[in-house]
């Protein structure tokens, strides 16, 4: 089932929808794209975090930073790639939103579904994809906006549990930003919302 397919549905069935089916089509697209977008970026930081509390609790040899970031980076990627996430059965309101399904009956609404939950793996499918791809760019970038050494000498590095727990809570907080990107300001922002439009 694709979006024309849903659609004509609901022009054959304009009892079964409170206002123009277009118009309730284009805003289930938006919420559902959004929030699987946002639902995997967060899996990825819960992931991410608990990674970082299982390095805040264990010890380890030295080394430079620079070496950690760049280890952690890949590692977190590759365990990424084995854990992504899926949409489950009665997420669809929430992935929707409660404006969706109350502009439809009952019918309408449970004809949806399977192209909201389809619509939300797919998206979430591409975003854990570029959830990879980010963290394993990430580490080059950390290492020049963080300024990590690149220092080998003893007394001069810092514990690797230390060093890849602080990386872990920079990438958790990284995702949480690309979770919710319509919180950036106005010149930021990617698409509009459809209910202010």
């Amino acid at each position: 089932m694709d979006r024309t397919t849903v659609l004509g549905w609901l022009r054959e069935h304009p009892d079964l929808v409170h206002g123009d089916p277009e118009a309730v089509v284009v805003r289930c697209e938006w919420a559902v794209r959004r929030h699987a977008r946002e639902d995997a970026w967060l899996a990825a930081k819960r992931y991410v975090a608990a990674r970082q509390h299982q390095w805040e609790a264990s010890h380890g040899a030295h080394a430079s930073e620079a070496f950690v970031a760049r280890e952690v980076c890949k590692q977190l990627a590759d365990e990424l790639a084995h854990h992504e996430p899926a949409p489950h059965p009665g997420d669809e309101e929430h992935l929707a939103g409660g404006g969706v399904k109350a502009a439809l009956e009952h019918e309408g609404w449970t004809f949806m579904i399977p192209w909201i939950m389809a619509l939300a793996k797919e998206e979430e499918h591409r975003t854990w994809s570029e959830i990879v791809g980010h963290t394993k760019r990430r580490a080059q970038e950390l290492i020049q906006s963080h300024h990590l050494s690149n220092d080998t000498r003893f007394d001069q590095t810092k514990c690797y549990s230390d060093v890849a727990a602080r990386i872990a809570g920079i990438l958790a907080d990284d995702y949480t930003e690309h979770a919710f990107p319509h919180r950036a300001g106005p010149a930021e922002r990617v698409s509009p919302d459809p209910s202010h439009a």
